[in-house]
């Protein structure tokens, strides 16, 4: 054994014992190894088995390109979750706060979204097609790109919210809602482009 190999061994044998202990306190309490609260954990796991978790704690949780057709998530607090191109069609989101949540690709055709809480959150390449997202905040959100065809946004704060490259084709969306929004390139809903908000 050469002379390098020996001095390491002590620093070898710690970090040996170390994993030993790490993996025996991981063994006698799985919440201090887990990703989620335990809390979190549960209500992921009924979410994922029955598509409800009405009134739940799911903040910060991850489901990316999950099937969530019709899931009944009102008043749950989703706050930072990632559901990256997840399908909830159809879904119940009311009184749900998905503050600065990543919904970047999702599909919300049909959804329920009134009085939900959707500041920050990134909406980006989604489907929004027919969804009811009256007495929402939308503050800061981003929406360029995303399809909102025959929806309703009534009473909704759009204040900083981009809607850069955006489709609202027949939604019923008033002008003073989107006075504070961000438009450039977006197709209103009389089918006209808005470019107001363009950089010059």
């Amino acid at each position: 054994m050469n002379h390098d190999m020996i001095s390491k061994l002590p620093f070898l044998k710690t970090h040996f014992y170390q994993t030993i202990i790490l993996v025996f306190i991981c063994s006698l309490s799985l919440s201090g190894c887990s990703k989620y609260s335990n809390e979190v954990q549960a209500n992921l796991t009924k979410l994922k088995k029955t598509k409800a978790c009405s009134g739940c704690d799911l903040s910060g949780i991850e489901l990316i390109s999950f099937d969530l057709k019709g899931a009944d998530l009102s008043g749950a607090n989703l706050t930072g979750a990632n559901l990256k191109r997840s399908d909830l069609t159809g879904a119940n989101l009311t009184d749900t706060n998905l503050t600065d949540a990543d919904l970047l690709g999702v599909n919300l055709t049909g959804a329920t979204l009134t009085n939900t809480n959707l500041t920050g959150v990134k909406l980006s390449y989604s489907n929004i097609n027919g969804a009811d997202i009256s007495g929402a905040v939308l503050k800061d959100a981003h929406m360029n790109s995303s399809k909102v065809v025959n929806s309703k946004i009534r009473n909704s704060d759009m204040t900083g919210a981009n809607l850069y490259n955006a489709d609202l084709t027949g939604t019923k969306v008033s002008k003073e809602t989107l006075k504070d929004a961000v438009l450039c390139k977006t197709i209103m809903p009389s089918g006209q482009q808005d470019d107001s908000g363009c950089k010059r």
